[in-house]
């Protein structure tokens, strides 16, 4: 983990966790099995194929279940076993291709900070298998987003006593990861998968690989 000192940092970049930093749907396929049993495979793979109106994967789930009459407790129980399966190398990421050797050449006013609604517990080990390991300067676990993300992002800039257009927030669902930022008049950056067209980031493409050369622009003076 980097450690930059705050009177140093002229930057910021927000960094979602899954389908951002963490790229791959089996740990989405785990929870999916976990709720609805038989026949998950075959109806996530219809899903995936054609992104079914789902910003993501944990949305498809959500909505399924709450369509299917399943019980919040063995949601909640599904979402827990996939994270258990993720953090022990079981469900299988990775980390876009480039984004290590962008984090690692970034300039050194630069902070990066991993914000994620997921628990933190765990993360690291993930973060290694990435190849990710001591290239943030943070990591921000059960972040509530969206209703969670304003309190997060003012505290970041308050602590680097930077205004909001030095902040570029990176993520795929506009409503959690980035309509917060642009609310304040951040920069965002959309992983837009499904190629759904949702918000106004300043920045769009159907993969993070994509928007690599964007942030760089982004952050380079």
């Amino acid at each position: 983990m980097r450690s930059d000192p705050v009177s140093s940092i002229d930057r910021i970049v927000v960094l979602d966790f899954d389908g951002t930093v963490a790229v791959g749907d089996d740990p989405v396929l785990v929870y999916f099995r976990g709720v609805a049993g038989g026949g998950a495979d075959e109806a996530f793979a219809r899903w995936v194929e054609t992104g079914a109106g789902h910003r993501d994967g944990y949305s498809f789930v959500a909505t399924w279940a709450a369509s299917h009459g399943i019980a919040e407790e063995v949601r909640a129980g599904a979402y827990a076993a996939s994270r258990a399966a993720l953090h022990r190398g079981e469900a299988a990421v990775r980390a876009p291709q480039g984004l290590a050797a962008l984090l690692r050449g970034r300039p050194r006013g630069v902070r990066c900070v991993l914000v994620t609604n997921a628990p933190v517990d765990g993360i690291e080990p993930v973060l290694e298998r990435l190849g990710l390991t001591g290239l943030l300067d943070g990591i921000e676990g059960d972040a509530g987003k969206p209703a969670g993300m304003p309190a997060v992002l003012d505290r970041l800039l308050r602590e680097a006593d930077l205004p909001p257009d030095r902040l570029l927030s990176v993520g795929d669902v506009w409503r959690n990861d980035l309509e917060p930022a642009a609310a304040i008049g951040a920069a965002t950056a959309l992983v837009d998968r499904f190629d759904l067209g949702e918000g106004s980031p300043t920045f769009r493409a159907r993969t993070m690989e994509a928007l690599l050369p964007d942030v760089e622009r982004w952050w380079t003076p």
